[in-house]
């Protein structure tokens, strides 16, 4: 369920139609969130021991217990531990800001209070993060996140050495593990180039490993890449992603009407088209249930009032 913090209410989002697995509609969020849903157990289970982050995951925990900022929440895990505790992901690729550490305070404080459970945070931080701080002091209250990073260990190193073996020999799966964080690496190579070779080397495996479990996989570094690259380097891969497993998935799951409507241009251009239709209609969604007003939603995307007014009737959503 989604909540939203303001004005000191907690607001209910409506529900309606056939739901998920917490409460949203199918339709309501951008096919990118379903596929990151997706791949959360296997990150869970699989990363979580990579990074020392303590605890047994009993189960994926809901992620819209509240609602901060649409371009949060898309990419957050949430776990419920064996031990009954809940911990939460979240990723920065800037420095950790104050106004970071009262957003993951408040939704704590209302996730503890509305699931009536201990919560607590982990700071998936990469590389180029400057300033760590993990702890925010107020009045006579301490707050405290728990920072992960892998700065130390060097990711063009592990990259070369991986493709050099995948020549002569298989990869482990510890190794296909250490793949996906590469971008919380340190190294001189840029993130896309991490990207784009890292999907190189999963994809060489996928054979061995099997369709299902490579899928996620590819899912988990697609998780990071929409966190930590830019949105136009997002756009130079994209194409690349398409051509993978988790690239299917996307086509395969309630995004063929965008495939349909980009056929002639390629099934690339349908999964954008696809994409973007998800991403416009998260957005009317939150005008309607008053989250956001229809200028703040325009600015979200770059666009004036009208621009993104006729975004949404060259869509068919209004």
């Amino acid at each position: 369920m989604c909540v939203s913090c303001k004005g000191g209410l907690v607001k209910k989002r409506r529900k309606s139609g056939k739901t998920g697995s917490v409460g949203q509609t199918a339709e309501q969020y951008p096919m990118e969130d379903r596929v990151l849903k997706a791949a959360a157990r296997f990150m869970g289970e699989e990363l979580l021991p990579l990074l020392g982050v303590e605890g047994v995951v009993k189960r994926v925990a809901p992620t819209e217990a509240v609602f901060l900022e649409v371009k949060d929440f898309l990419a957050d895990f949430n776990y419920e531990m064996a031990d009954g505790t809940w911990k939460r992901l979240e990723f920065e690729s800037d420095s950790i800001s104050t106004e970071d550490l009262r957003r993951f305070r408040a939704w704590e404080a209302v996730v503890s209070y509305q699931y009536k459970i201990e919560v607590s945070t982990c700071v998936l931080c990469s590389s180029e993060a400057k300033v760590l701080r993990d702890s925010l002091t107020e009045g006579m209250n301490t707050y405290r996140v728990q920072i992960v990073r892998m700065k130390d260990r060097n990711a063009d190193r592990m990259i070369e050495e991986l493709e050099e073996k995948q020549r002569k020999e298989a990869l482990d799966r510890e190794e296909l593990l250490n793949v996906l964080l590469t971008l919380l690496m340190g190294g001189e190579m840029s993130r896309k180039e991490r990207v784009e070779r890292s999907f190189g080397i999963l994809g060489r495996e996928e054979e061995r490993v099997g369709r299902e479990e490579m899928a996620r996989m590819q899912s988990v570094l697609y998780a990071l890449a929409m966190k930590f690259l830019a949105v136009e380097e997002v756009k130079e891969i994209k194409e690349m992603m398409a051509m993978t497993l988790m690239g299917q998935m996307l086509m395969e799951d309630g995004i063929a009407k965008g495939i349909e409507q980009g056929i002639e241009q390629g099934i690339a251009k349908g999964i954008e088209q696809g994409l973007e239709r998800g991403e416009f209609k998260t957005l009317l969604s939150l005008i309607e249930d008053g989250f956001l007003t229809k200028k703040e939603a325009a600015t979200r995307k770059g666009m004036t009032v009208e621009q993104f007014q006729g975004k949404l009737m060259e869509l068919k959503l209004i």
